[in-house]
C-alpha cells in the first residue's frame, strides 16, 4: 500500500516524510540556537524536501498520469493543500521574529540569519504557487458526468492545448503569483474562477509581506 501511494501523486507520504525530515533537523541542531532559528531551519529542510520530490514527480507526469492522479488521489488534497499554504504563510511571518532578535549577534550570525530569512521567503513562495498549480491540475482533470458520459471538468482554456501537463499549470500559477492576474489562459468554470480569485488575493498579500520582509532584511544589513 505504501509503495502504491509513493508511486502516485498522493501528497500524504511526501508530507509525512517532509515532517520527519524537519523533526530530525530540529533534533540535531545545536541547542544554543534560538527557537525561531531552529524552527526556520527545520521548516526549510522539510519544505525543500517536499518541493524537490513534488517537482520531480510533476516534471515526469504526462496528461494521462495527471488524469489518473486527479481521479484516484483527489481525496485529502484540499486539506493538505490548505495546511501547506497556511504553513508557508506562517513561516514568512516567523521571519519577522527572527530578524528582530539581533541584539548581541556577531556579524557572521547576523549574516546567517539574513540568509536563512531569504531562503525561507524563496522556499515559501515556491511552495505556495506549486501547490496551487497541483490544485489547478487536479480540478481540471477531475472527471464530471455530462450527458451520460464521463468528461474532464476543464475550467482553463490553454491556447492550442486541450490536454495540458504540469508545466502549463505551473505557468498559470506562477504568473498569478507574480502579477496577481491571469495571463493568456482563460478561466471558463466557476470552480476555477473561485480558486483563481483566492490565489490572486493570497498572492497580493503574500507579495506585500515579502516586500516588507525584504526591506527589513536590507535594514538589518545597514
Amino acid at each position: 500500500m505504501k509503495l502504491h501511494l509513493l508511486k502516485n501523486f498522493d501528497p500524504r507520504p511526501r508530507l509525512f516524510i517532509a515532517i520527519g525530515v524537519a523533526v530530525l533537523i530540529s533534533v540535531i541542531l545545536p541547542p544554543w540556537l534560538h527557537l525561531p532559528t531552529r524552527i526556520l531551519c527545520a521548516w526549510n529542510s522539510g519544505a525543500d524536501f517536499f518541493l524537490a520530490i513534488t517537482w520531480w514527480k510533476m516534471l515526469k507526469a504526462t496528461p494521462e498520469k495527471i488524469r489518473r492522479y486527479a481521479e484516484n488521489q483527489y481525496e485529502g488534497h484540499l486539506a493538505i493543500f490548505m495546511l501547506v499554504i497556511a504553513a508557508a504563510c506562517a513561516s514568512v511571518l516567523a521571519i519577522g521574529f527572527l530578524l528582530t532578535d539581533k541584539k548581541g549577534l556577531s556579524t557572521i550570525l547576523l549574516t546567517l540569519h539574513v540568509i536563512l530569512a531569504i531562503m525561507t521567503i524563496v522556499g515559501s513562495w515556491l511552495l505556495v504557487h506549486t501547490m496551487f498549480a497541483v490544485q489547478y491540475a487536479h480540478i481540471y482533470y477531475k472527471y464530471n458526468s455530462r450527458n451520460n458520459k464521463q468528461e474532464i471538468t476543464g475550467g482553463l482554456d490553454f491556447p492550442n492545448n486541450k490536454y495540458p501537463d504540469y508545466w502549463e499549470f505551473l505557468y498559470y500559477s506562477f504568473v498569478i503569483g507574480m502579477t496577481s492576474q491571469v495571463s493568456d489562459v482563460q478561466t471558463t468554470s466557476k470552480n476555477m474562477r473561485r480558486l483563481t480569485l483566492l490565489h490572486g488575493i493570497l498572492s497580493f498579500f503574500f507579495n506585500t509581506t515579502i516586500l516588507a520582509m525584504s526591506i527589513n532584511i536590507i535594514a538589518s544589513l545597514i
